[in-house]
C-alpha cells in the first residue's frame, strides 16, 4: 500500500494561514529500499530517483537516499528535521517495506530481517514519528508519502495486519492532507515496469500542467482505480485549507488569483482554530518534560497547548508510552474520496524554476543545470553556466587569511560541465580494476588527536568502513591525472580538474560570503554541509568543531546534504577536492579569467573546500590549502570537470 499524507501546520507568525511567504524554503527528503536482504523489491530505488528529478524541477531542494539501512534511515530523518524551516514547505517520501503493528506504522530498513517483530518496532522508524517531526517544524505546509505496502514478508507470516493504518493526525495539524493508494488495512499492487504503480501515476500527475494537490491526486487515483480495475481505489482524509501547488511558481501565481478546490473533505470545513496559549508558559512546560518518557507528562501537556507546534510530537510520545490522549485531543476524521469522471485542466502555469534535466551529451550544447553522463560508470555531471565573480576575499570577511588576497574579478568564460558529486569509490574501483592501478600504502590522517601517516592506509581502506557512494578518498594528485586519462580515453571527452578559480566559481554558485548558504549562525552548517562537528569531541581533543550534528562522523555519501544553486552537491565539507592548479601564495598576478596557474610551486597541488574533519574557520569557499602532489590523505579526494560541447 502506498500512503501519502500531507500534514501542515499553522505557521506561528503574521503569515496568513495557507499563504507561501515571498521566499519560501521547500526541502524533500526522498528515500528507496530496495535492496532487502530476506525480500528484495524491484521500484523503490527507481521511484526516489525519479522522484526527486520531478521535486527539483518544481522547484525542491532534494536529499536523496537509496538503500539506508537502521542507521542511515534514523540519521536521513534527523537530517531531514533540521532542513526543515519555519513557514517553508518539507516532503518526505519513502518507498520500501512498511509494516503495521500495534497500530503504528513502520518504514523499514534494508539491514534488519523479517523474523523478528520486536526488531521492526525497535529498529525501524514510525511514520508517525516523522510527521510529528514535521509538524513540530511549524512549516506552512509539510508533505508525506509513503508507498510502502507492497508485498509484506510479515504479512504472508499472519505476523502483522495486513495493509498500513490510519495516521492519527490531531488538530494541532490544521491543513493537513492524507491519502491512501488504497483503503486503510489493504495491500497495493506493486509495478512491473520501471516505477511502482502508485509511484508511477504521481510521477505522470506532476508532469501535468496543473500540480494544485488535489488535482494531481485526482489524476493519481484516477489512473490506478483504472489500471487495476476499480480493485485499488485510492483513500484521502484533508483539512486543507487554501490552495497548494507542487510547483513553486505556480503556488505563487496561485495566490493572485481565486482558487476553486477539486473537492472539500469535513475537515476542511469550519473547524475552529487551536486555543490560544502563552508561548512562554508552553516553552516552559516543554523543556521539562521533552525527555521524559512517561505518557502522562506528555498528555499533560497536551491538556493545555493542543494547538502548540510541539502537540503533534507529544501525541506521538502518548501512544508510543501507551498512554491515552486527552479528550480534547480528537482524532481525524476519514473518507473516501471518489475518483472524479474528468479533471479539468487549468491554463498553464508560469514557467517552473529551471532545474536539472537529463539529456544526451552528444545533442546541442546544453543549458544550465542540465544532467550529463557519457558512460554508465561515468560521475554524472551538471552544465554550470559562465559568468563573472570576485574570487578571493576582501578584508571585511571574518577568518580570512593572507593567501586569499587579494580579492579580484574573474571571469568563467563558457558553460563547464562539472561533477555533480565528488567522484565515490565505486567510480574509482571501476578505474583500478580496468587499470590494474598500483597503489601504495601509506595515507595522512589525524584520526587520534595527532597528524600522522598510516602506513597501511589506502583508498580502499583509508582507516574508516566506507560504502561505494562515499567519495573516494586516499588518492593523490599524480592519481587523479591517472583516472582523468582513463576516463577520456573511455568517453573521448577531455576530462580534467577543475582550476581553481572555477572551483571557487562553482562553489559560491552566485553568493558572496562564506558560503553558498544564506544563515549564519554557527550551527547552520550542519544542515549544508559534513564537517567536524560533535560527533567528533573525542577523536581530537582540543580541537575547534561546529556546535551540532550532521549526522557523520566521516565521509557521508555523496549528495546527502543540498546542492548550491548550480544544482552542485558538497563543494564544502565531507572531502577536500584537489584542483589543478600550483600553489602560489595569494593572487598577485592572477589571470582574469578562470584557467589553471601552471607556475609557481608545481610539486604542491591546491585544494579546495573543506572535508568531513574540518574545523569551522576552513570550511569557507575562499579557503585554500596544499600538498604535495603525490600525496594522499583520508579527508582529500576530487571532483571531474569537462569543457563544453
Amino acid at each position: 500500500m502506498a500512503f501519502v499524507g500531507l500534514a501542515t501546520a499553522v505557521a506561528q507568525d503574521r503569515n496568513p494561514v495557507g499563504q507561501p511567504k515571498a521566499k519560501e524554503v521547500r526541502v524533500a527528503l526522498i528515500v528507496g529500499n530496495s535492496a532487502y536482504r530476506d525480500a528484495p523489491l524491484g521500484n523503490p530505488a527507481n521511484d526516489a530517483s525519479d522522484l526527486a528529478n520531478a521535486l527539483e524541477k518544481k522547484g525542491f531542494t532534494v536529499l536523496v537516499r537509496e538503500n539506508v539501512g537502521e542507521r542511515g534511515l534514523k540519521e536521513a530523518v534527523d537530517t531531514f528535521a533540521k532542513y526543515l524551516q519555519k513557514g517553508g514547505v518539507g516532503l518526505f517520501f519513502f518507498a520500501g517495506h512498511g509494516v503495521q503493528l500495534k497500530d503504528q506504522n513502520f518504514l523499514v530498513p534494508v539491514d534488519i530481517g523479517f523474523d523478528n517483530e520486536a526488531d521492526i518496532s525497535y529498529k525501524s522508524v514510525s511514520a508517525e514519528y516523522v510527521l510529528a517531526r514535521m509538524a513540530e517544524a511549524g512549516n506552512r505546509v509539510n508533505v508525506v508519502i509513503l508507498d510502502a505496502c507492497r508485498n509484506n514478508p510479515f504479512q504472508q507470516k499472519g505476523r502483522a495486519s495486513k495493509g498500513l493504518g490510519v495516521m492519527n493526525v490531531g488538530r494541532a495539524e490544521k491543513g493537513t492532507f492524507i491519502a491512501y493508494a488504497t483503503s486503510p488495512g489493504s495491500t497495493a499492487l506493486d509495478g512491473v515496469g520501471r516505477n511502482g504503480l502508485y509511484t508511477k501515476h504521481l510521477l505522470q500527475a506532476l508532469d501535468s500542467p496543473d500540480s494544485d494537490i488535489d488535482k494531481v491526486f485526482g489524476l493519481v487515483r484516477s489512473g490506478v482505480v483504472r489500471d487495476t480495475d476499480g480493485a485499488q481505489v485510492p483513500w484521502t482524509s484533508t483539512s486543507v485549507i487554501g490552495s497548494f501547488y507542487f510547483d513553486v511558481a505556480e503556488d505563487r501565481a496561485a495566490q493572485q488569483r481565486p482558487v476553486q478546490r477539486l473537492a472539500t473533505t469535513p475537515e476542511a470545513q469550519g473547524e475552529p482554530e487551536p486555543a490560544s496559549y502563552d508561548p512562554v508558559q508552553e516553552r516552559a512546560l516543554w523543556d521539562r518534560i521533552k525527555d521524559s518518557r512517561s505518557a502522562a507528562d506528555y498528555s499533560g501537556y497536551l491538556e493545555k497547548f493542543n494547538g502548540a507546534p510541539h502537540a503533534a510530537y507529544a501525541r506521538w510520545m502518548v501512544q508510543k508510552y501507551g498512554g491515552t490522549l486527552p479528550a480534547a485531543v480528537p482524532s481525524p476524521r476519514t473518507a473516501p474520496v471518489a475518483a472524479p469522471a474528468q479533471v479539468a485542466m487549468a491554463a498553464p502555469a508560469p514557467a517552473p524554476v529551471p532545474s536539472a534535466s537529463a539529456v544526451p551529451s552528444g545533442g546541442a550544447a546544453p543549458s544550465s543545470r542540465t544532467l550529463i553522463r557519457d558512460c554508465p560508470q561515468c560521475p554524472e555531471l551538471v552544465v554550470v553556466p559562465g559568468g563573472e565573480y570576485v574570487m578571493g576575499s576582501g578584508k571585511g570577511e571574518k577568518f580570512r587569511e593572507p593567501d586569499e588576497e587579494p580579492a579580484h574579478r574573474v571571469r568563467v568564460a563558457g558553460a563547464i560541465a562539472v561533477g555533480k558529486f565528488e567522484v565515490t569509490r565505486g567510480q574509482y574501483a571501476a578505474f583500478a580494476k580496468e587499470t590494474a592501478r598500483e597503489h601504495k600504502p601509506g595515507c595522512y590522517s589525524t584520526r587520534g588527536g595527532r597528524y600522522h601517516k598510516d602506513p597501511k592506509a589506502t583508498w580502499q581502506s583509508p582507516g574508516f568502513e566506507q560504502k561505494d557512494d562515499e567519495p573516494v578518498v586516499c588518492v593523490s594528485w599524480d592519481d587523479t591525472q591517472a583516472y582523468l586519462a582513463w576516463l577520456s580515453n573511455k568517453t573521448g571527452k577531455a576530462y580534467r580538474l577543475l582550476n581553481e578559480s572555477e572551483w571557487e566559481y562553482v562553489a559560491r554558485a552566485g553568493s558572496t560570503g562564506r558560503h553558498h548558504w544564506a544563515e549564519t549562525d554557527d550551527a547552520a552548517v550542519c544542515r549544508y554541509a559534513n564537517v567536524a562537528d560533535q560527533s567528533l569531541k573525542g577523536f581530537s581533543p582540543g580541537m575547534p568543531i561546529a556546535p551540532c550534528s550532521d549526522g557523520f562522523t566521516y565521509t557521508a555519501p555523496v549528495g546527502r546534504f543540498a546542492a548550491n544553486a548550480f544544482g552542485v552537491h558538497d563543494m564544502l565539507g565531507n572531502a577536500w577536492e584537489w584542483v589543478e592548479d600550483c600553489w602560489n601564495e595569494g593572487y598577485a598576478g592572477a589571470p582574469e579569467t578562470a584557467q589553471a596557474r601552471v607556475t609557481g610551486s608545481c610539486g604542491e597541488r591546491v585544494f579546495r573546500g573543506g572535508a568531513w574533519d574540518s574545523k569551522p574557520t576552513l570550511v569557507r569557499v575562499a579557503y585554500r590549502d596544499r600538498e604535495s602532489k603525490g600525496d594522499c590523505h583520508d579527508n582529500l579526494g576530487f571532483r571531474v570537470v569537462r569543457s563544453l560541447p
